[in-house]
């Protein structure tokens, strides 16, 4: 990729949902139903969206409950452009949404889910890898329905 692209990247916060998609499966991530996805993206806290050319090629976002509880999800770089230093900006310019978000006096969670082999990208913005003090590890689960009604834990 040239130099001269990546000049180019400009932060949006607003992402299509075959935009969102598209980014999903540059990753290998499990593809959401355009429904899903369309809720998902409205009800973003903060959405950050990198952009070259047009096209979008990394994005984070947050959901909060709007009280103390920020989530970080969907952090993805198009593998493409990884190693170009998108996802610190993303990561940054989203911890910086939620401290200026936050209050004289306050304190808030800021939680995420890091990709397997990922830890040391978020611990050199203060993240702790769980367990960690009084904190137990970090746990998901998948839930799916197939076509004819079956629900599946993945």
């Amino acid at each position: 990729m040239e130099e001269m692209q990546l000049d180019r990247i400009v932060y949006t916060n607003n992402i299509s949902v075959e935009d969102y998609n598209a980014l999903r499966k540059s990753a290998s991530w499990i593809k959401v139903t355009e429904k899903r996805a369309a809720i998902a993206i409205n009800n973003s806290f903060y959405l950050c969206v990198a952009v070259c050319g047009g096209k979008p090629v990394g994005m984070a976002r947050i959901v909060s409950d709007g009280g103390y509880t920020y989530f970080i999800t969907d952090v993805i770089v198009h593998p493409g452009y990884q190693g170009y230093h998108i996802g610190t900006e993303l990561i940054s310019r989203v911890l910086d949404y939620i401290r200026k978000d936050v209050l004289d006096g306050e304190t808030v969670m800021i939680s995420l889910m890091a990709a397997y082999g990922r830890e040391s990208f978020y611990e050199r913005f203060g993240f702790h890898t769980r367990p960690y003090g009084n904190h137990g590890p970090g746990m998901s689960m998948w839930v799916s329905r197939d076509i004819t009604g079956n629900v599946v834990t993945l």
